[in-house]
């Protein structure tokens, strides 16, 4: 039962603060957000990633619908950026700044050893509960593909990136690899931050 007098208005969860989408007004912590800001010089909106550039801010989710709503509709954030808005080409700008970040979060995951490289490696993983989700290489076989999920608990992500498979490897300071697998560790945050955004944008 409801309390007399509760707010209707869902708390903030504890891992960290809810900030609201402008294109669907749907709440959400901030790591579940992109934050937008204006330029200061031609109005243009800004994709800021790291959500530490300076200005009001606005918020939106990392999927190609909210993203392209704006796009489509830059009057949305008016109200937040107090002012006419610009935002051509947003949904590639987006695209764009959560795949330098994904690259950027492979280099680091693997610098922290939390990835399984290796088909034999990443299955013994896989069995042992290690793995949260796989990374695929762009041109990794049919093959590969189905031996890994089938070794892999039912709905496992298997997320494909635009890398081949020798520039993955290369990535990751390792030989070709057609598919890597993430450990939920810390060094690995960063990087399943981004590829949770990485496949909402589509």
């Amino acid at each position: 039962m409801k309390r007399k007098g509760a707010s209707t208005r869902s708390a903030p969860r504890p891992d960290g603060a809810v900030r609201t989408c402008v294109a669907c007004r749907g709440e959400a912590v901030r790591d579940d957000l992109i934050r937008l800001v204006q330029h200061p010089d031609d109005g243009s909106v800004v994709v800021d990633l790291r959500a530490t550039l300076p200005g009001r801010g606005a918020w939106v989710h990392p999927t190609r619908a909210c993203v392209e709503k704006i796009e489509a509709q830059p009057s949305l954030l008016s109200r937040a950026f107090k002012g006419q808005v610009r935002a051509p080409g947003l949904a590639a700008a987006v695209r764009d700044a959560v795949e330098r970040a994904l690259l950027d979060g492979l280099s680091l995951a693997a610098a922290g050893g939390g990835l399984v490289g290796g088909h034999d490696a990443i299955v013994q993983a896989l069995a042992g509960g290690e793995i949260e989700l796989l990374v695929l290489a762009s041109d990794a076989a049919d093959r590969t593909i189905r031996d890994l999920l089938r070794a892999a608990p039912e709905g496992m992500p298997a997320v494909p990136v635009t890398l081949d498979r020798e520039a993955l490897g290369s990535r990751v300071g390792s030989a070709p690899r057609a598919a890597l697998g993430v450990r939920p560790t810390g060094s690995t945050v960063h990087l399943r931050r981004q590829l949770r955004r990485w496949v909402g944008l589509g």
